[in-house]
């Protein structure tokens, strides 16, 4: 059971990856074959096999020979543990959780490449988890979005685009879903790898015009609902 679910689950982080590819994009996600990034050539079924394709092609297109991103490797594995860890119990809300997770990856690889929340994205993401937390019946905490809204927009007034507001927003909707001490951990552990990755840049000497955020806030969320897993 658990070999299918990661199985299934590297599937599902191969077709997260063309998403978050082409929907910044404007491009279908349905139709149109996949393509190597770099040479547009149409990939063959063999080359669209998860996990085993890139190992195989020794991370580099068959086309044109170059390197292929190690995210492709890197999300299935993920995906595929993830399906492994929040599946294997029959749970709704463990489901739940899992397309919480899913959907912040995407918007955290769309972040990396785009230094954006993409919007479509998260007005539909957001909208279907609030909802599918009240019909779970889970907590929803109405004002810790106001408050955090508030404190960001001090945080701007003194520290002008120390935040971008798409994670503040992205933030918000969080905030209505955990108690104050586990979005308190969440911030904390995004804030701390998010200055240990600009650090390790700077010591790299590798400019950075900005830091994509949303990478470290899905850091933080993997913990936190990991934690409420075990818990």
């Amino acid at each position: 059971m658990k070999l299918f679910l990661f199985v299934i689950g590297t599937v599902l982080g191969s077709f997260l990856c063309l998403c978050a590819e082409r929907v910044p994009k404007k491009e279908s996600v349905i139709f149109g074959r996949s393509r190597c990034s770099y040479c547009h050539h149409p990939l063959s079924v063999k080359e669209l096999i998860p996990l085993l394709s890139i190992i195989r092609q020794r991370f580099r297109c068959l086309h044109c020979g170059r390197a292929l991103a190690f995210r492709y490797f890197f999300i299935e594995f993920l995906v595929g543990s993830l399906f492994v860890v929040f599946l294997s119990e029959r749970s709704l809300i463990l489901f739940w959780q899992l397309f919480w997770l899913l959907s912040t990856l995407v918007l955290a690889v769309i972040d990396c490449d785009t230094y954006l929340v993409e919007e479509r994205i998260f007005l539909s993401t957001s909208l279907f988890l609030v909802a599918g937390g009240l019909i779970l019946h889970q907590p929803i905490y109405w004002w810790q979005p106001l408050i955090l809204l508030l404190c960001s927009s001090v945080l701007q007034r003194y520290l002008p685009d120390s935040l971008g507001m798409g994670d503040v927003w992205l933030t918000a909707v969080w905030s209505l879903l955990l108690t104050g001490y586990k979005l308190l951990v969440l911030l904390f552990i995004a804030s701390g790898s998010g200055l240990l990755f600009f650090m390790i840049q700077r010591i790299r000497q590798k400019p950075l015009r900005e830091v994509p955020f949303v990478p470290f806030l899905f850091c933080g969320l993997l913990v936190v609902l990991l934690s409420l897993k075990k818990a």
